[in-house]
């Protein structure tokens, strides 16, 4: 009976201490975020109705990359047709999260790199016209980006 108490919790302590096999790389850091990336994604999501996203990629032809040095400086420069803004300063990691230190806008975003896809997710709300028809609500941001 003594065995199997032993070997019970050491084999839950096993499982446990596998986790999942998810590709997620295994500490982000500047170095293996340095390079340049291409806007994949650009998905906006209503707070009041979480159901109404809209991807500005396959929705407006939103086009973009981000550039990011091994010491933290980054450019992004997404672009609709008709123009939309750009971006530049330096970013600072801890963990799955990055410092964002842009000339428009200094916050936290979640981050998660698996293979050679990096999901940045805006943790703030913002207001933005959502449908791009002028009526702005607050909106949660989802960008992916594909390492070129």
């Amino acid at each position: 009976m003594t065995a199997k108490r032993v070997v019970l919790p050491l084999g839950l302590t096993l499982l446990l201490a596998c986790g999942n096999s998810d590709p997620v790389s295994p500490q982000m850091d500047l170095t293996t975020l340095a390079g340049t990336w291409s806007l994949t994604g650009w998905q906006y999501t209503s707070v009041a109705h979480p159901t109404d996203r809209v991807d500005w990629v396959s929705s407006f032809n939103l086009t973009g990359s981000l550039s990011v040095t091994s010491d933290g400086a980054f450019t992004i420069a997404p672009a609709l047709p008709g123009g939309f803004g750009s971006d530049f300063g330096s970013l600072t990691m801890d963990a799955d999260s990055i410092y964002w230190d842009g000339e428009n806008d200094e916050q936290w975003v979640g981050a998660t790199l698996k293979g050679s896809m990096l999901t940045l997710d805006w943790r703030e709300v913002e207001f933005v016209a959502l449908h791009r028809d002028g009526v702005p609500q607050d909106v949660r941001l989802v960008v992916t980006l594909r390492r070129q």
